[in-house]
């Protein structure tokens, strides 16, 4: 089974939600209506052996992924982080040292994006280390963003560099030692207001999150592969395996960028090319979905300098392929 397969089932049931459900499953956090306010969640979980090894990767490394993936999601909404709870299934040969330097550093780090860890669970198993973290979030003054508002015509643009995470470079390896974009997200939906038409936090790679944005706008895109901000890392892995770097920049996944769609002529007019140091790229367009090709499905291409574009499909990461 795919996670895309399993999604699609998952999100078949959105229709049967109460009404207090603002945002259904097929976003980066769902939504609750609450009295007056809108409560916003998401959770990940990190698997030793799947997200990380643990025999190669300090304690105080997994910590901060822990929390930072959510984060993620909290950016691509453009919200603000208001709490977490985090819920472990810890290996019994792990120890008593190991598990308090995991908490203390999971504790600091929520802190210090002002997103304190207010509870959880414990389970001790003969299995690897899981952590699951549930972060709840509030809009604090912005409409949350969200993927199903592209359209034809918008500009698609990114933030940072892109592919090559797991790779390590003078010490910094992306998947474990990115920033999320939290302020950057926020300057974004300040300058853009509602033309800031939909966003996603770039989590499986730039080709299959700009799909789901697109399936759940209605809507197509075209990407240009001479315009894709291929980060150093992903230049020193299509050295390594002699993959392009435009296919890396696509498909490497854990970027823990945003991906955007924005008016193109508010674009034009105000869109910066930098936040706070981090480049903004125009890396596409949405286009119509074409009836007559791809069964009017919603479809990603990429086009190349020579003018040939390839259809980029399924290209992420998938965990349960």
């Amino acid at each position: 089974m795919r996670e895309s397969e399993l999604l699609e089932y998952i999100y078949r049931a959105n229709p049967t939600l109460p009404g207090r459900v603002t945002i259904p499953p097929g976003d980066d956090m769902g939504g609750l209506q609450l009295g007056a306010e809108q409560v916003l969640i998401t959770v990940d979980q990190l698997a030793d052996g799947v997200h990380f090894d643990l025999g190669a990767v300090p304690l105080e490394k997994i910590a901060r992924k822990a929390i930072t993936r959510n984060l993620s999601d909290v950016a691509a909404m453009a919200a603000l982080p208001c709490g977490a709870v985090v819920a472990a299934c810890l290996p019994r040969h792990f120890g008593t040292s190991s598990a308090q330097r995991l908490f203390d550093e999971i504790r600091a780090v929520g802190g210090s994006y002002g997103c304190p860890v207010i509870g959880g669970d414990i389970a001790m198993w003969d299995h690897p280390l899981i952590l699951s973290v549930t972060v709840l979030a509030m809009p604090a003054g912005v409409t949350p963003v969200r993927r199903d508002g592209a359209r034809v015509g918008d500009w698609v643009c990114v933030t940072g560099g892109l592919g090559g995470s797991m790779q390590a470079i003078r010490g910094y390896i992306h998947h474990l030692d990115f920033e999320p974009r939290l302020t950057l997200a926020r300057k974004l939906a300040s300058t853009l207001g509602l033309t800031l038409h939909s966003m996603i936090d770039l989590s499986d790679g730039l080709g299959i999150d700009l799909r789901r944005v697109c399936e759940a706008s209605g809507v197509s895109a075209q990407l240009w592969a001479d315009r894709l901000p291929i980060s150093e890392a992903a230049q020193m892995a299509s050295s390594a395996d002699g993959v392009e770097p435009w296919r890396h920049a696509l498909r490497d996944g854990e970027d823990y960028e945003l991906c955007f769609t924005v008016s193109a002529e508010q674009a034009q007019r105000c869109l910066p090319a930098q936040i706070d140091g981090v480049p903004i790229t125009q890396v596409g367009v949405i286009t119509p979905v074409a009836v007559a090709s791809g069964n009017g499905k919603p479809t990603v291409t990429i086009k190349f300098p020579d003018g040939s574009t390839q259809t980029v499909g399924d290209w992420g990461w998938d965990y349960c392929g």
